[in-house]
């Protein structure tokens, strides 16, 4: 989830968003537990996540989703009381103001993106109001295992792997997928067979640049250096052996982990990004179980 939705987005939307747009009318397009979503609300959603007006047919089922998502978590955190930081929510208006002042007064501006003060205010609050609720439902205990089951990826630990990269066709069949793969599952056994090392393999069979290397990617830690896709792989195969190979958006990769550097961040070092995980965790969590009693209803157009 996004925690400052129009920080970044609002005032290009100011000047792609059309200013006849928003009509008394606009359709409604679901309703959850009798709080209606309209057009206008969805479009307005959309064009502050980057969505531009000519795409939004192709994305309108997704994004509706998550506005429905977004909706329940609101109604949730109502039913509880709980509320964004009102010291931090005014410092998020404030930025915003100054921003919307450097081009019109901000009440043009929110009007032509058929806004109040109002919404901007409750768009700003939801994921405040929620970072606060869950910073009061997770116990230290919960910090501290989700720690050990993540440590090597947030303690700095880093890997060395290599790979052999096969590439595919933008768009590639089904067909063409799955030759990739049992190409790499047979260089595999080979080199489990000792046939060949995966350095040779590599040099032969790979067509990234590092095939040269003998497929080297180099050491790095879980986040930041490399593809999450690929890190992720790498971080859950064992040193010293080789994993499965996977599809990613790049092609088709086998992976080998070469060696482990223990990292020495502690639990307090990683602790905000162990917030920031929990936080979007139990997002999915809640939104799941709030889906199953919910009354959502799908109105046509």
């Amino acid at each position: 989830m996004r925690k400052h939705l129009l920080l970044v987005a609002m005032l290009s939307a100011v000047f792609s968003f059309p200013q006849d747009a928003h009509s008394q009318s606009s359709p409604v397009v679901a309703t959850v537990n009798r709080e209606k979503i309209d057009a206008d609300r969805l479009h307005l959603y959309m064009l502050t996540q980057g969505i531009p007006e000519q795409e939004w047919s192709k994305y309108e089922k997704q994004f509706l989703e998550q506005l429905i998502d977004r909706t329940l978590v609101r109604q949730f955190l109502d039913s509880r009381k709980v509320t964004a930081p009102k010291a931090t929510l005014e410092r998020q208006l404030a930025i915003i103001e100054k921003m919307l002042k450097n081009v019109d007064s901000p009440e043009e501006l929110l009007k032509k993106l058929g806004m109040t003060r109002k919404d901007l205010e409750r768009e700003l609050s939801l994921p405040l109001a929620w970072q606060r609720y869950v910073q009061q439902v997770i116990v230290e205990k919960e910090i501290a295992d989700y720690f050990q089951q993540h440590r090597t990826e947030l303690d700095g630990t880093q890997r060395q792997a290599r790979q052999i990269f096969l590439k595919l066709p933008k768009n590639a069949t089904e067909q063409q997928v799955a030759e990739a793969i049992n190409l790499l599952t047979e260089l595999k056994n080979r080199i489990e067979r000792k046939e060949l090392s995966f350095v040779e393999a590599a040099r032969k069979h790979s067509q990234s640049p590092s095939a040269k290397q003998g497929g080297d990617l180099g050491t790095f830690a879980f986040t930041g250096q490399m593809p999450a896709e690929i890190a992720k792989q790498v971080f859950k195969t064992e040193v010293k052996q080789i994993g499965r190979p996977f599809r990613s958006k790049f092609g088709v990769h086998l992976i080998y982990v070469e060696k482990e550097i223990p990292g020495q961040l502690s639990l307090e070092d990683a602790r905000p990004e162990i917030l920031s995980h929990l936080i979007e965790q139990k997002w999915h969590q809640t939104v799941k179980r709030l889906r199953k009693s919910a009354r959502i209803s799908y109105d046509s157009r």
